[in-house]
């Protein structure tokens, strides 16, 4: 009985301080994880994402990167993606779709010379979910990879899995004019004899500014083979909608 009484007594404030410590304690957790065995200083991602809404069942979806070497513009990496979303419905989603990622030599200015060039397909599902205040996203996708260097094409296939999860700060949801903290990991496998490819870690904090874009700010640690590089990322959301009112 008393226990009840006191969980029912926790005020919302108390919440809101327990996931700031949660988030400071993930900012530690990647700060150590990127300095264990860091390449160079940190680096920058800029990040453009829109879900076009055609209809009940079907949206576009389209992706524009910017990735850099260092803070400053100091090309590493472009990329475009593109694809068609399937709602079967609000928390199930199956996307097809093609990409082009351009890798660059690190010279640090911005007309960096091109070094790898990547043409690809995917698929993927994404699986979405809440439990109380918490929002889940579980992401499964395929890649199938043409990258080409110099003259020379290579095919190889990958398969990723994203684990996200987020939840609002000065709501219950995650709505218009509400901060929110965002974390997610995520592993790309290859389908070969060397299956790790490599491992996302992020966490970050959101403002949601209508129901169709928000703006996050965080903190990315990416592992590839025994080497992590840390950046900052800043990723837009701005959604359509052409779906016609009933």
């Amino acid at each position: 009985m008393s226990l009840s009484i006191m969980f029912n007594s926790v005020k919302f404030q108390d919440l809101k301080d327990k996931f700031l410590g949660i988030f400071c304690a993930l900012l530690l957790l990647l700060f150590f994880i990127s300095h264990s065995s860091t390449a160079g200083e940190p680096g920058n991602w800029t990040i453009f994402v829109n879900q076009t809404r055609l209809h009940k069942n079907w949206s576009l979806h389209n992706e524009l990167q910017y990735r850099s070497f260092d803070l400053l513009p100091n090309t590493e990496q472009s990329l475009f993606r593109v694809g068609l979303n399937y709602h079967f419905d609000a928390n199930l989603i199956f996307t097809a779709g093609l990409a082009h990622i351009g890798t660059f030599k690190n010279e640090s200015h911005f007309n960096n010379e091109r070094i790898l060039s990547e043409n690809r397909s995917w698929e993927q599902i994404t699986l979405k979910s809440t439990q109380g205040r918490l929002f889940f996203e579980h992401r499964y996708r395929l890649e199938q990879r043409w990258i080409q260097s110099n003259d020379q094409i290579s095919y190889k296939n990958r398969i990723r899995y994203l684990f996200r999860t987020a939840v609002p700060l000065t709501s219950k949801v995650i709505a218009k004019n509400v901060f929110f903290l965002s974390f997610y990991d995520e592993v790309f496998l290859n389908l070969n004899s060397n299956p790790f490819d490599r491992n996302r870690l992020f966490a970050s904090a959101g403002f949601q500014f209508n129901k169709n874009a928000n703006v996050q700010c965080g903190y990315l640690v990416q592992t590839v083979g025994s080497i992590s590089k840390n950046y900052l990322q800043l990723v837009l959301n701005y959604n359509l909608d052409f779906r016609k009112s009933d």
